[in-house]
């Protein structure tokens, strides 16, 4: 071989390991984000029992399990319906919501963005955050809320509000609403407050 043809493969031994060395540097300073789903599902449509009773009913167009992260969860990215039950299984109430996210370890769960709750008895509950914390057997928020009742009576938690897990007793804060007392007082009754 002589002093060119030698010169020419180093030259092109020293550029392709340059090459490569920062392409390996390149790499190595890409980072891959590691959390992806252990389980995706799509159209979920799942039943949960207790003591052989249907208790609740959860249908999503998309359920991801994230297991191996330091807090599960499972997430509900393009929105959930969950129907609740009593022991006779006629419904006791509904929730929707654009997003839902639960971690299984704390037993809570987040549902968020056009979140509302049909209730047994025609309350209606709107908000745009909700949690339930099986624990303590709460739904809570911190957002403002909205529960309107069978019979008109609106009110607002501006700062939130929290109830029992079955949706029957609960509190507002900073509260403000529209109490219709026409069934009690009749037609012609009207009150106004400033």
């Amino acid at each position: 071989m002589n002093f060119r043809k030698k010169i020419f493969c180093i030259f092109c031994c020293t550029t392709l390991f340059c090459g490569c060395t920062q392409k390996m540097e390149s790499l190595n300073n890409y980072t891959v984000d590691e959390t992806f789903a252990d389980l995706s599902v799509t159209n979920l449509d799942t039943k949960y029992f207790s003591a052989h009773s249907l208790q609740t009913s959860v249908t999503a167009p998309i359920a991801d399990d994230y297991e191996n992260v330091v807090q599960p969860y499972l997430e509900f990215p393009k929105g959930v319906k969950v129907v609740f039950y009593d022991d006779n299984l006629k419904v006791k109430s509904r929730l929707t919501a654009d997003y839902a996210v639960y971690y299984s370890k704390k037993k809570l769960w987040e549902a968020r963005k056009n979140v509302v709750v049909y209730s047994e008895n025609g309350t209606n509950l709107m908000t745009e955050q909700l949690f339930g914390d099986e624990n303590r057997k709460k739904i809570f928020s911190v957002k403002k809320v909205t529960v309107v009742d069978s019979d008109g009576t609106t009110i607002t938690g501006k700062q939130g509000f929290e109830s029992d897990i079955s949706f029957r007793n609960y509190k507002f804060l900073d509260v403000n609403g529209i109490v219709n007392l026409n069934e009690q007082y009749g037609e012609d009754f009207s009150m106004t407050q400033n």
